[in-house]
């Protein structure tokens, strides 16, 4: 395997930035856990025993029978029949974003996640493993998404952000594009209707047409003038783009600060025992998503509005850093008890912060214990859903940890 973390640009090398973005992700991530699914038209959306809300995605065999993704349910049934209809999973769609992140992380110290499923990779000064080839260095990642991540991509190369985005889009699924130089862009994206510019949109298309400009060339070629009633300071970067031109670097994200959850209750709760279930929920969430993230807190923090709507924050120090769902929820009922308001409330969060990079594979006893259990809770999960496993203390009104 080729890593080339650590590595740096040299002076005066030629950009390169790669965008990988991962193919109707959603259904990839069942796809990985089931494969009967693999080659079936297959959406993620809403409740399939209710059998309504909308496409969150969809694949390439439901694309094809004309299946969009925000389409209503039952229209997607309506064209095809046969359609086969999975709810949403969000602690799947974290798993398998962590090891597509993993990958990429792999192989460039500088990433951009523009969300769950892609992300922009800085190879600037790093093509030395793949003899200096973007094609083979793209190949390279592309394969090992695949056999490490359990998912595939898409991947575009280009001199900087904006054609690398565009490139990843042109040829889906795992296709591999590169726009490195001026002719590559003329002859790829300056056919291609204005509404396939990154950000513009259809309203954002319809306004240029009002212009007389249909497809990205036409852009390209304006004067950025004539735009600038219409986009303002934006037409000057939408040329640009147009152009193939962007300066704006890949900034990798900072590192998380804080990891919470929050919940307006269904109606004030004027009994402690009403809020135990919900603190309880709360204090799941955010440990799971820790664990995700593969972080621990050492930091607790309590927040509640009242009635009144006021708004109140109480926090404690741990004795250790922990991404358990038990400890934090114990933490939260003592926050909880002692709070300084004691009328009803109406809404409650719990905060995890002081973060750090999980250390729980040196617990011993009781902690590796505890470790193991989430383990295998979170494995449950992400194979049968968010509520396959509960705690029983949730399903009771209770504020006693």
């Amino acid at each position: 395997m080729h890593s080339v973390v650590g590595r740096t640009a040299g002076e005066g090398a030629t950009p390169l930035v790669l965008h990988a973005d991962a193919d109707a992700f959603f259904v990839a991530c069942h796809r990985a856990e089931d494969p009967s699914l693999r080659g079936r038209a297959v959406v993620v959306a809403g409740d399939p025993r209710a059998r309504h809300g909308v496409v969150l995605s969809a694949s390439y065999e439901a694309r094809a029978r004309g299946v969009r993704g925000a389409m209503p349910l039952l229209r997607a049934l309506a064209l095809a029949p046969d359609l086969v209809v999975v709810a949403p999973d969000r602690s799947l769609y974290a798993h398998y974003g962590r090891r597509l992140g993993e990958v990429f992380d792999a192989f460039s110290p500088r990433v951009e996640r523009l969300s769950i499923d892609e992300a922009w990779l800085d190879m600037t000064g790093g093509l030395d493993p793949w003899g200096g080839d973007p094609g083979a260095l793209a190949r390279d990642l592309r394969r090992q998404v695949r056999e490490r991540a359990g998912v595939t991509v898409s991947v575009g190369v280009a001199p900087n952000k904006y054609l690398a985005k565009q490139a990843s889009d042109l040829d889906k699924p795992e296709g591999i594009t590169l726009l490195l130089d001026a002719e590559a862009v003329r002859r790829r994206l300056w056919p291609l209707p204005a509404r396939a510019l990154f950000g513009c949109g259809p309203r954002g298309a319809a306004r240029l047409a009002r212009l007389g400009l249909a497809t990205v060339g036409d852009v390209a070629r304006a004067d950025p003038g004539r735009l600038a009633p219409v986009f303002g300071a934006a037409a000057s970067r939408m040329v640009a783009r147009a152009r193939g031109e962007d300066p704006t670097p890949v900034l990798p994200a900072e590192p998380a600060r804080a990891v919470g959850a929050e919940r307006t209750l269904a109606r004030d709760a004027a009994r402690d025992e009403e809020v135990g279930p919900v603190l309880l929920a709360l204090a799941e969430e955010v440990a799971a998503r820790l664990r995700d993230r593969s972080l621990e807190g050492r930091r607790v923090v309590l927040k509640y509005r009242t009635a009144a709507f006021h708004t109140h924050t109480h926090q404690r120090i741990l004795a250790r850093p922990t991404a358990h769902g038990p400890e934090i929820y114990r933490a939260a009922c003592e926050l909880f008890r002692r709070r300084s308001d004691t009328g009803p409330v109406r809404l409650v969060g719990v905060r995890v912060t002081d973060l750090a990079p999980r250390a729980g594979q040196l617990l011993l006893g009781a902690g590796a214990r505890a470790l193991a259990l989430d383990a295998a809770v979170d494995a449950v999960r992400r194979r049968y859903g968010e509520r396959a496993l509960v705690r029983a203390r949730s399903l009771v009104g209770t504020l006693h940890p």
